[in-house]
């Protein structure tokens, strides 16, 4: 099947990106050389182009004879592990990428026009760069199995945690290129499992939540049936609906109790309502954030379970009990949310999309109302401004005689006024905190700066051992040096020219002037040696070592004897400059003057993911930032050069900053959590719902 021009291009531009990001991930993490990169990206090229190439999945047999000597490539014991490893390598990649890549295979579908195009033959996919690392592996020509294999171990964890966000990028790009997604349905079912929480589909949740509720009424007897046929329904359950009397009757009702604010308790059709307890407290303004919100419920209202309203009621009343049983949420809002119960009441009795329409104004005042508390603490007492606030809006909507979308569209725009209000007065707080994060952000310029430094070196394959004492020490030293004194001091060049010496001891001496020269200068390289490795706190016990091993190798200098590499060098699937990444977060503090601010970083330099990360300046997070529980916070700034993030939250006293791959690394496990974009509506529904099932 010929490819269309339009699509020749996208599949072009789009094979450039995935090759492009590919490389530049690859090149951030500092794994694997240059050279190495391009081995890999020729090899994940050539998978892309054999996949859009290929017209059709034939048989088994048909692909077995097809494949070429670059797909089957493992024939040895060694590479045959080798081949078990890369299988392994391409399920995690799948499992960690599944929902982004399963988006990207159903475009890839639709653009190719290939509805029987296997999840595996995905052209962007992990077998891609599985073949790509074999190609790197096979022009490496180096290196023994236990070598691949650590390498390979480093590579998974580099691509698991860049890949969705490259994957992100791919599906944007063919997004805006107009490539559809094609329906699942006609794919079949989805092989690999989707990352992070699943996306809920409200509108099912709200109907599973109203079947639950018509499954747990009591069947109508025979005799009851057979004399109101009518009301046969769903599950034995009558269905009736209330007469458009009795309809208005109960929406005037509605309006006395929310004006008046308070029910009757013997509430009778036919009746006038008083202000007596029937729900008591409901509405006083003395009560918010001292009683626990009232239900509103069917039965209360002498309502028919059975009845339309009776079950939107009954709905509600479900979503509005998770809400009050939230314990994240202040008890302030529950009682301005609280409040609005008799006001979406009487939006639920005439506008039925109240439960169908995720972008209902009414729905979306709740989730905006959610969304201005948002790292509040929980006992924020109702004073506070942006309590106040919402009460008084929640009051505008509850006074309103004829409750219409426009009241609540209003009301929107009030409470993105005071969100928009609050953020600013929130980001002023973030140039209290900018030397702060720049003392922070001076370590990772004195680690890039000192790790270019040793790598510089290292390229000139010093001996084993100095190797280890660059990586494991000296770069230690160099970043301390920078702090210190700076990039431009005496001091820098002098540690600099100190490897440069010693290196030059190690050379076969065999005039007399360069042996007195080295007489010389070597009890001046030693002690600055010495002292920086003091100063780094390495043991005596190792510094001696390290100096046991710098005498042999100028003993074997001043004996004329070739300078040793004591092993071969390094292969190119291993290259100069390999630094083993710790992984496992610090804790620390920065502090100035009585200004002090948390920090989360590695105990050695990383650079920053290539991918952006998975959130934005004004996002408010939940995570955890001390030992205990979480805590939510607000992401105020991102440093330009380190990327490193500052997260703040001035009312819990609270501001941290987060090196880049760790919040990205817990953003995408689930770790942290990202409630910007969170609906306290839905995800109310979706309690009610669990907790309905539990029950």
């Amino acid at each position: 099947m010929a490819i269309q021009s339009d699509s020749f291009q996208i599949l072009s531009n789009c094979r450039a990106l995935f090759l492009r990001h590919l490389g530049a991930l690859l090149q951030d993490s500092r794994l694997v050389s240059g050279n190495a990169i391009r081995a890999i990206q020729e090899g994940a090229g050539a998978y892309f182009d054999e996949m859009v190439s290929t017209n059709r999945r034939g048989s088994f047999a048909e692909e077995a004879h097809g494949l070429t000597s670059s797909r089957i490539t493992l024939v040895g014991e060694d590479d045959m592990e080798l081949g078990i490893r890369m299988d392994n390598l391409s399920a995690k990649l799948f499992e960690a990428t599944g929902g982004g890549l399963w988006k990207i295979h159903l475009r890839f579908i639709s653009l190719l026009r290939r509805p029987d195009l296997p999840k595996s033959d995905n052209p962007v996919g992990p077998k891609g760069i599985s073949q790509g690392l074999l190609t790197m592996f096979a022009a490496a020509g180096a290196g023994n199995i236990e070598q691949k294999l650590a390498l390979l171990d480093r590579i998974e964890g580099c691509l698991a945690q860049n890949l969705p966000t490259l994957y992100a990028e791919i599906n944007d790009f063919l997004d805006r290129g107009g490539v559809e997604t094609a329906q699942p349905t006609i794919v079949g079912a989805k092989e690999s499992p989707q990352a992070g929480r699943p996306a809920q589909n409200t509108e099912n949740t709200l109907l599973a939540l109203q079947q639950t509720l018509l499954a747990r009424l009591p069947v109508a007897p025979p005799s009851a049936a057979a004399a109101m046929p009518e009301a046969a329904g769903v599950g034995g359950a009558a269905a009736s609906l209330l007469s458009q009397a009795s309809l208005e009757r109960l929406l005037f009702r509605l309006n006395e109790l929310d004006r008046q604010g308070t029910f009757r308790q013997d509430f009778r059709p036919g009746t006038t309502p008083s202000n007596e307890s029937l729900i008591p407290e409901l509405f006083a303004a003395d009560a918010i954030g001292e009683a626990a919100p009232k239900i509103l419920k069917s039965a209360q209202l002498g309502i028919p379970a059975t009845a339309g309203e009776g079950l939107a009621i009954d709905t509600l009343g479900m979503i509005f009990e998770a809400i009050f049983n939230d314990p994240t949420l202040p008890d302030a809002l529950k009682a301005t949310i609280s409040s609005l119960q008799i006001t979406l009441l009487k939006v639920a009795m005439k506008d039925s999309t109240l439960f169908t329409d995720s972008r209902h104004p009414a729905r979306l005042v709740i989730d905006r109302m959610g969304q201005a508390v948002l790292g509040l603490p929980a006992d924020v007492p109702a004073r506070h401004p942006v309590c106040a606030r919402l009460f008084e809006i929640a009051g505008q909507l509850r006074s309103e005689q004829n409750i219409a979308n426009a009241a609540f569209t209003d009301a929107l725009a009030k409470l993105d006024a005071l969100i928009a209000s609050r953020n600013e007065a929130l980001s002023t707080a973030v140039e209290t905190y900018l030397p702060l994060l720049r003392q922070v952000d001076r370590g990772d310029e004195a680690g890039i700066a000192a790790r270019n430094s040793v790598d510089r070196i290292i390229e000139r394959n010093p001996p084993p051992a100095v190797r280890d004492f660059l990586n494991a020490t000296w770069r230690k030293v160099l970043q301390q040096v920078w702090l210190d004194h700076g990039p431009d001091s005496s001091q820098w060049a002098a540690h600099i020219t100190a490897i440069d010496d010693l290196l030059w001891t190690f050379q076969p001496k065999t005039d007399p002037e360069e042996r007195k020269n080295l007489a010389r200068r070597l009890p001046i390289i030693l002690k600055l040696l010495k002292t920086g490795m003091e100063q780094v706190g390495l043991s005596t016990q190792a510094q001696e070592a390290f100096l046991d091993d710098c005498f042999t190798l100028q003993t074997q200098a001043l004996r004329a004897a070739p300078s040793p590499t004591g092993e071969e060098a390094l292969p190119e699937l291993a290259p100069v400059g390999l630094h083993e990444k710790e992984g496992t977060p610090v804790s620390g503090r920065v502090q100035i003057g009585e200004l002090s601010m948390t920090t989360l970083d590695f105990s050695d330099y990383q650079s920053a993911p290539t991918p952006s990360l998975p959130a934005a300046i004004g996002d408010w997070l939940e995570l955890q930032v001390d030992a205990g529980k979480p805590q939510t916070v607000r992401l105020s700034y991102i440093s330009p050069g380190t990327r490193r993030a500052m997260l703040l939250n001035p009312d819990l006293g609270l501001a941290l900053a987060i090196h880049p791959a760790i919040l990205d690394r817990r953003l995408r496990s689930g770790e942290a959590r990202n409630l910007t974009a969170d609906s306290l509506f839905d995800d109310a529904a979706s309690r009610a719902l669990k907790n309905s099932a539990a029950s």
